[in-house]
């Protein structure tokens, strides 16, 4: 038995956002709870986009199939495209496209795995079906519920685009707390697993359910990171989708109705521009943040000091054009550790000393090694505008600048990720700084080491004036 609810006409990117926000609600009054709502209504967007995107447009009908109480909200995507001629490779992962077609519909079946069908034909358009079954609490939905459910639809003021951004991103900060929460189950089941082999043999019994626990929960985290991973990478085009939408819009005014603009318009325009490339790059620290946090470190043998010199080389231009005085003292080491991770944090790092010390006179930057013992220390310090150490434990939080940053570029996300990396890794960071007096980062790592490596003492210090690339055959 079908019963309609409403349908939206897709022509326009705003009518994506229309038909995702139609989605949410409508899962809303039928019962589903606020994740149900967000994973509805961004596999409909997903849908949708794709339909204007590549077919130029179509519609989106919200309707209830079935019979109670196994009835099902479902939603058809229509469109009369040229249909998809690769749809077994997209979803074997064997099809590849620049321009991203296939990734909205491998993120749909994904979030709404229970009812997911296409019907694609060349040159006759595609209609995908999904939906998901109603909640065992909600009431069986008749003609006239579902009229009821119009009425109210058709009452309520559709969201700004920047409205819509703003709540589709506190449902990505719900997922991330929804992910760390999960982390921390898992690292208090492991300390008890320690606990636990701490004990008597008596007690082994009890070791062995907590082992079953453990791997349990491991399943379970690895299956919920990979919903979340592909669930962030969806929300993340909606995300954007407003945000480019305001960004065109002024670009247009600016662009073509300049003339008529007064200077208060042209003003407001520019804090439109500027507040919307922050917002852009928000998103990214905060899909880069969340990417990292569902990351498995993985262990490779890595030599220290070509991947200082190479993150160096890819800084030449802004190091020269800044006039920095680089110095750095880093021994010919191969390490085993994570090495985009530890490529992460050192970028970090250097990006910051670059950005917080360009106004010195001379700006200087000095990147060192120390070892000790079974610990391996890097060591980044810079001569730039440092901060209050009252502030230390604020500066690694997400989105948390330092007291005296704002007039500098960036997302705040830099020293999260370093953290994160560190902790990933079983280390420690600290910093030292004095406001105008510069800062040094001092990062601990445990040291794995592999193969052999040039004798510390006496490493000579580089000569801040040379090219960083490595020359053949010896030491820079």
């Amino acid at each position: 038995m079908k019963i309609a609810i409403v349908r939206v006409e897709i022509h326009l990117a705003q009518d994506v956002v229309h038909a995702r926000q139609r989605a949410r609600l409508i899962a809303g009054l039928l019962g589903f709870d606020r994740q149900e709502q967000t994973r509805i209504s961004t596999a409909v967007s997903e849908i949708a986009r794709n339909a204007l995107q590549y077919a130029q447009g179509g519609e989106v009908e919200y309707f209830i199939e079935g019979e109670a109480p196994a009835q099902w909200l479902a939603i058809a995507v229509r469109d009369r495209g040229p249909g998809i001629a690769n749809l077994d490779a997209i979803f074997e992962g064997r099809y590849t496209s620049g321009s991203g077609m296939g990734l909205g519909l491998l993120g749909s079946r994904r979030l709404l795995p229970e009812h997911f069908n296409i019907d694609t034909r060349p040159g006759q358009g595609t209609t995908v079906i999904l939906g998901r079954g109603l909640p065992p609490s909600a009431q069986p939905v008749t003609p006239a519920v579902s009229a009821r459910i119009a009425q109210t639809l058709a009452a309520l003021r559709a969201e700004s685009p920047l409205e819509e951004f703003r709540t589709q991103n506190q449902e990505l900060l719900t997922a991330l707390e929804l992910l760390r929460q999960r982390d921390e189950e898992l690292q208090s089941v492991n300390r008890e697993l320690i606990e636990t082999n701490s004990g008597l043999v008596a007690i082994y019994t009890d070791l062995e359910d907590k082992t079953q626990r453990i791997e349990q929960t491991e399943r379970d985290l690895r299956v919920r990171n990979e919903d979340l991973k592909g669930f962030a990478h969806t929300v993340s085009h909606d995300l954007k989708a407003p945000l480019r939408g305001i960004a065109g819009y002024a670009a247009e005014l600016e662009r073509k109705h300049q003339a008529g603009l007064s200077e208060r318009a042209r003003f407001c325009l520019s804090q439109i521009a500027a507040a919307t490339r922050n917002l852009d790059r928000l998103i990214d620290g905060l899909l880069h943040f969340a990417r990292l946090n569902a990351a498995t470190p993985s262990f490779a043998e890595t030599n220290l000091r070509r991947l200082v010199t190479a993150i160096l080389d890819d800084r030449l231009l802004i190091i020269t054009e800044l006039g920095v005085k680089v110095r750095v003292n880093v021994p010919d080491i191969t390490l085993k550790t994570w090495e985009s991770g530890l490529l992460q944090v050192l970028s970090n790092l250097i990006d910051n000393a670059l950005k917080f010390s360009g106004k010195a006179i001379p700006p200087r930057i000095d990147i060192r090694v120390e070892e000790t013992g079974q610990t391996l220390r890097l060591v980044v310090s810079d001569n730039g505008i440092g901060f209050d150490m009252k502030y230390f434990e604020r500066i690694f939080g997400l989105f948390s600048r330092g007291v005296g940053a704002e007039e500098f570029e960036g997302s705040g996300a830099g020293l999260a990720i370093v953290k994160k990396v560190v902790d990933k890794l079983g280390g420690t960071i600290r910093a030292e700084s004095q406001p105008g007096q510069g800062a040094t980062f001092y990062v601990d790592l445990p040291r794995y080491p592999s193969g052999t490596r040039a004798s510390y003492d006496g490493y000579p210090s580089r000569n801040p004036d040379a090219p960083f690339s490595e020359p053949a055959g010896g030491q820079t």
